[in-house]
């Protein structure tokens, strides 16, 4: 497999739900374009693809909506069939949304629905019989990648057919999964306080995450105990079922469906007419208002699936299989059109996954993405593993994305160590990162951490990242992604990072200190990513090898095999095409595969263990509740290999051993674990290692493989210090070519799209056209990579400038990805535009006058080392032809769909909205905190701009969040952006609603934008509009002219996250068309007066929108509807908040002495030092008039004013 095999006790483990709050699958994607989609199957993909139809219900429709969805293991097929079940029911209308939450989460069942499942299950098993039968369906929309899923499932949904009794195996499962929830989570669970706040958010305040912490206990108690009037849902039992009983399986916790859907509208104040809003709410308690919101949420979803379906607008293609081997046999079929890849479906096994051939012998099915979804897949094997096998299915668009949910501390910490050298390698981002900004809040959760909740002993305070990746080079304008390395850099980085790597694990026996159950790397992984690597930078796989062979022997990890070729991204080794003497290898006795006339490199060995000897080790597994990795070993040469396939049965053989059609089979048992048969082994070895050991007295042995499971348990079992298993000797294995169920591949091995051009082709002769070569710095620990532009002056004029020792040459940084070389007064200007950021402080300039051409070198940089990132917040990129807009790290969404907040004089109300100042103020990280404190302090005259652009445009978000919401001070929803040095405003903004955007954590401006433009004001068109704007509330907001750049830049990304209009080809100012000279940018352009978005958008307001005189008749026709979302600071770059402020917020803050807000003097009569309270919230205190003004910019971020004043 590609990623080591591990035994785990509770493999068997069926989990009802996901403790993540329903996700859109194409939040990252722009509206109306078709939607190419591949997931891995969890207990929650019928929850976000219902979810993801459901939210783009009103918008522009897609083309298509296609999902590939792979599951794995057992309980892979389990919730392929539990999420088609519950499919066909809803395409079937007589079904409810009621009855379809009850059969989809209950355990237990009334009559009815019970009779209604089971009724499906058996007409789903007819239909079933064959892929034809099945096609010919009215479910023909969901669809199976290959026969043996449908075969799979079919199983399953036969199994629903048998009345379910509530017998003493399944109560013993439910029994021992009250007790293992007990001793993980403890008595109430309360390690669910995190994912409570996720459902919650924004609003985990006012006693929400309490109240769905409390329906969560009750609905796992309600899963766990029998209930009398109701039978057990076949779903559950089925999934729970097993003869072995030491197999231990359990229900997961928690059960709770409330946990994946977003509740912070049952708490919250709502307009009469806003979405999800509870009738009568006031009457109902928190329990009652959060089960109603989420089935509201249910109900709406669930006729958009129906809808869709419909329609035929979605496609769900399901996968029985291990996903790694899955995608890499989808990339050989893309490659070579084969049907297999070598690769075998499952971990235990022999079975080869085949593709179905009417699917995708034409090219019918997909195999290029735009989203790769691998949720949790990157936590457990990894999440460079995830980016490796997502990149090579993935587009080559701006706005395709690879998404890895993840625990990281830091970011270097998510790539081994090395995120920031692999990323530039692999080509691949976060969009958050660079950008150091995103609206997707955490706020909840890390506020969650740090309460007396929290259930973590060690003090860490992780939270889940869902991170976002794309192209690096797609997300730069004028980047070609032209990337090279050098055979040498890219080998002793490589093995440097993976020697580290293996060495850590060998020798560490703190499982605290792991990143995961067991390691995520084995040498053909190891291969894979290599191959991967040099095909994107344009390397030969052999070359680099090459290099490999000549270090000295104690730079080699040993993560690479010189004779085993190409494994990896395929199953099955690649020939080298050497012809082999073996005749000469072996003096006497010569063994059988001599005669082979085709001889491989590499051969497959092949043994068995006695069932009693694995059996002792798989019992202690499960006593003792830890992972079971293994490994073979040949003791004398010191050889280990995690690399190894098994499965248990009885091995036969097909033809004689010195034939070449020589093979090895398997009758496989599948009880699996479960069973009594001998386990079979089967591993590939080097022919050059196997020559070395026929004859001799050498041995295999089957061993455990992880230092600290063998210390705490297996070396007592096993009796021995090397932990082994079992041992044979190297005359008594079976030697074939290939593993038990493999074929030889016809095609040559995978490519990917390379970041460069191959070597022997031609290069890119223009003058002003940059290469790129990554190589090691020297200088940097950790072996990170440095990049190199270099452009060849070929022009005469460039050249005589460039010989002239007398001409001046410099660097001046332009944007933060190009560097200009400039020679003399700007005669000659040579861009280098990077795929990544680049400081010119740490840049180095090369001028080769002789041989003409200059180079820059740039060391890797962080996000706060580039001061010009400052400005780069909310950036967008056009697809061309298209000329569509992609936003990189804000996500879209459906305002119509979302609830309104009420914002009216209601002192209930008021105080049930005041979230809204804690949730906009976290907006300034800890970091920019303390730059505004260090500002106002040096300033007692401050005017409110910074010299940081990206602090002012925050302080104006922050503005408009708290006026429109009338938290402090006066209310309006009227904003002018106004710049006085460079022409006065520039835009309008006006705030029709403050929307719960749930999904993302946070809220968000329902507003429409009025961008002034000089042929507008000219025009005079909305002069009598303007006059009476005059006559209103308005706040104007003061910036320069940087942050009205940056209004400008954002502003795409605005208007295009709620885009219901379709960009009109013809006329849209975005789409680059045939003989136009000029390259075409987002915004439009940044110069006053000039258009900064396309007028497509222009006029497509809601009715009704804006309540003013003469909006609609002049106004609305000029203006655009935009989401505008706080803008928090990437967890990925910096702390979003202060640990201690984190304390306070959360209720954890020890009592301390009173000090001034302001000078943190702390207050003593005897010293004259006398503290007044803030006399609006009567809580911050300061020691003069003088402190309060200077202190208020940031007080007013957490100034609520209290009771006493509407009582007055």
């Amino acid at each position: 497999m590609f990623t080591p095999t591990t035994h785990h006790p509770m493999a068997g483990s069926f989990a009802s739900v996901d403790i993540t709050p329903a996700i859109s699958l194409t939040r990252d994607l722009p509206q109306g374009m078709s939607a190419y989609i591949l997931c891995l199957v969890g207990p929650d993909l019928a929850h976000h693809l219902l979810f993801t139809l459901g939210s783009e219900k009103g918008l522009p429709l897609r083309k298509r909506i296609d999902v590939t969805a792979c599951a794995e293991g057992e309980q892979g097929v389990h919730q392929i069939a539990r999420n088609i079940l519950i499919f066909t029911l809803i395409i079937d209308s007589k079904t409810t949304s009621e009855q379809a939450w009850s059969i989809y989460y209950d355990a237990w069942l009334a009559n009815s629905d019970l009779t209604a499942l089971q009724s499906q299950a058996k007409k789903l098993a007819e239909l079933s019989s064959s892929l034809e039968t099945w096609y010919s369906s009215p479910y023909s929309q969901l669809r199976f990648c290959d026969p043996k899923t449908l075969e799979l499932v079919r199983e399953v949904w036969t199994s629903y057919t048998t009345s379910p009794e509530a017998g003493d195996s399944f109560h013993t499962v439910l029994e021992r999964s009250q007790q293992r929830k007990e001793e993980v989570y403890g008595q109430e669970g309360q390690a669910v306080v995190t994912s409570s706040a996720r459902s919650c958010a924004p609003l985990s305040v006012g006693g929400l995450v309490e109240a769905l912490a409390e329906l969560t206990e009750e609905n796992w108690q309600n899963a766990v105990k029998k209930e009398e009037k109701k039978k057990p849902n076949p779903v559950f039992v089925s999934a729970l079922a097993c003869n072995d009983v030491n197999q231990k399986r359990v229900l997961e916790y928690p059960t709770d469906p409330l946990i994946g859907f977003h509740l912070a509208s049952s708490n919250a104040p709502l307009t009469p007419l806003s979405p999800l809003r509870i009738e009568n709410a006031d009457r109902k308690d928190i329990k009652e208002r959060i089960l109603e919101t989420a089935k509201m949420q249910w109900a709406s979803w669930v006729e958009a699936f129906r809808e869709a379906v419909g329609k035929k607008r979605v496609t769900v293609r399901f996968a029985a299989a291990d996903f790694f081997s899955f995608c890499w046999t989808l990339k050989r079929n893309k490659d070579h059109g084969e049907l297999e890849a070598g690769w075998f479906r499952r971990d235990i096994g022999f079975e080869i996954l085949r593709l179905d051939e009417g699917e995708y012998a034409d090219g019918k099915a997909p195999r290029d993405f735009d989203v790769v979804d691998t949720g949790s897949l990157a936590d457990d094997k990894g999440v460079l593993n995830a980016l490796v096998t997502g990149l090579v299915l993935l587009k080559k668009l701006p706005s395709a994305t690879i998404y890895t949910d993840c625990y990281a501390k830091n970011y270097e910490a998510i790539l081994e160590g090395h995120t920031k050298s692999f990323s530039l390698l692999l080509g691949l981002t976060p969009a958050e990162y660079w950008t150091n900004s995103t609206s997707v809040a955490v706020i909840d959760e890390v506020l969650a951490t740090f309460s007396e909740r929290y259930a973590g002993e060690d003090g860490s305070r992780n939270v889940q990242s869902r991170l976002a990746w794309k192209w690096n080079s797609l997300q730069v304008p004028g980047q070609k992604d032209q990337l090279q390395v050098g055979a040498q850099d890219l080998i002793l980085f490589f093995e440097g990072v993976f020697k580290r790597i293996f060495k850590a694990y060998e020798v560490s026996q703190d499982n605290s200190k792991r990143r995961g159950l067991h390691h995520h790397f084995h040498f053909s992984t190891a291969s894979a990513i290599l191959w991967v690597l040099c095909d994107r930078l344009g390397l030969g796989y052999q070359e680099v090898m090459d290099e490999y062979s000549g270090l000295p022997a104690d730079l080699r990890a040993g993560c690479l095999h010189l004779d085993i070729r190409g494994w990896g991204s395929c199953g099955v080794p690649e020939p080298s095409g050497k012809i082999r003497a073996l005749e000469s290898l072996f003096e006497k006795d010569p063994p059988p595969f001599v005669k082979w006339t085709n001889t491989p490199d590499s051969v497959a060995i092949t043994f068995t263990v006695p069932a009693e000897k694995w059996q002792l080790v798989a019992q202690c597994s499960r006593d003792e509740g830890i992972p079971l990795p293994l490994k073979v070993r040949i003791p004398e040469a010191e050889f280990e290999y995690t690399n190894y396939h098994l499965s248990f049965g009885m091995v036969t053989t097909v033809n004689s051993p010195d034939q070449d059609d020589f093979a090895v089979q398997v009758d496989e048992d599948k009880e699996g674990w479960s069973g009594s048969s001998n386990m079979v082994v089967s591993f590939y070895l080097p022919l050059t290692v196997v020559a070395g050991f026929i004859g001799s007295e050498m041995s295999v042995s089957l061993c455990t493989a992880d230092a600290f499971y063998n210390k705490l348990a297996y070396k007592k079992v096993l009796g021995n210090p090397d932990c082994e298993i079992y041992k044979v000797s190297l005359d008594k294995v079976l030697i074939s070519k290939l593993l038990p169920g493999q074929r030889s591949l016809q095609g040559g091995t995978v490519s990917v799209d390379s970041a460069t051009t191959k070597m022997g082709e031609s290069k890119i002769t223009s003058s002003m056209s940059p290469m790129f070569t990554a190589q090691l710095d020297e200088k940097a620990e950790g072996n990170v990579f440095q990049v190199v532009g270099h452009i060849d002056v070929i022009s005469d004029s460039g050249r005589s400038l460039l010989a002239d020792k007398s001409v001046p040459i410099k660097m001046e940084q332009v944007s933060p990805f190009t560097i200009e070389v400039v020679c003399g007064a700007r005669e000659l200007v040579l861009p280098i535009v990077f795929s990544v950021p680049i400081s010119k402080e740490k840049c180095a300039l090369r001028v080769a006058r002789k041989s003409q051409y200059v180079e820059v070198v740039a060391s890797l940089v962080k996000p706060l080392d580039v001061a010009q990132l400052d400005t780069r917040i909310l950036p967008s990129m056009l697809i061309q032809p298209s000329g569509i807009p992609a936003t990189l790290n804000i996500p879209h969404l459906n305002l119509d769909n979302l609830p309104i907040l009420s914002i009216d004089e209601d002192e209930d109300e008021d105080s049930r909205i005041k979230f809204l100042t804690t949730l906009t103020s976290l907006i300034f990280s800890g970091r920019e905190r303390r730059l505004r404190e260090e500002v106002t302090q040096q300033d007692d005259d401050y005017t409110g701009l910074g010299s940081s652009p990206r602090l002012n445009f925050k302080e104006s978000l922050f503005t408009m969040f708290m006026l429109s919401s009338g938290l402090q001070g006066g209310q309006t929803g009227l904003f002018a952006i106004s710049d006085p040095k460079n022409g006065g405003i520039h835009m309008l903004l006006f705030v029709n609603a403050i929307r719960v955007d749930g999904p993302h954590a946070s809220v968000v401006l329902d507003a429409a934008i009025l961008p002034f433009t000089q042929a507008l004001v000219d025009s005079k068109e909305l002069e009598g509009f303007l006059l009476l704007i005059r006559t209103l509330e308005c706040c104007t907001i003061t910036v320069d002219d940087e942050e009205l750049k940056m209004w400008k830049k954002a502003l795409p990304a605005f208007v295009e996250r709620c885009r219901t209009w379709e960009h009109n080809p013809k006329t849209c100012e975005y789409v680059a068309r045939a003989g136009e000279k000029e390259h075409k940018t987002i915004p439009l352009s940044l110069k006053e007066g000039e258009q900064v978005i396309c007028s497509c958008g222009q006029g497509r307001l809601p009715q009704d929108f804006i309540p003013l005189p003469e909006w609609d008749e002049s106004a609305a026709k000029y203006s655009t509807r935009v989401a505008i979302s706080p803008v928090y600071a990437s967890q990925l770059v910096e702390d979003i908040i202060d640990p201690e402020l984190a304390r306070g917020l959360a209720g954890g803050n020890e009592k301390r002495p009173e000090t001034c807000r302001a000078c943190g003097k702390v207050e003593d009569p005897e010293e004259g030092v006398a503290l007044k309270k803030c006399m609006r919230c009567l809580k911050a205190k300061y020691c003069s008039a003088e402190c309060q003004k200077r202190d208020w910019r940031k007080h007013r971020m957490e100034c609520e004013e209290v009771e006493e004043h509407h009582r007055k």
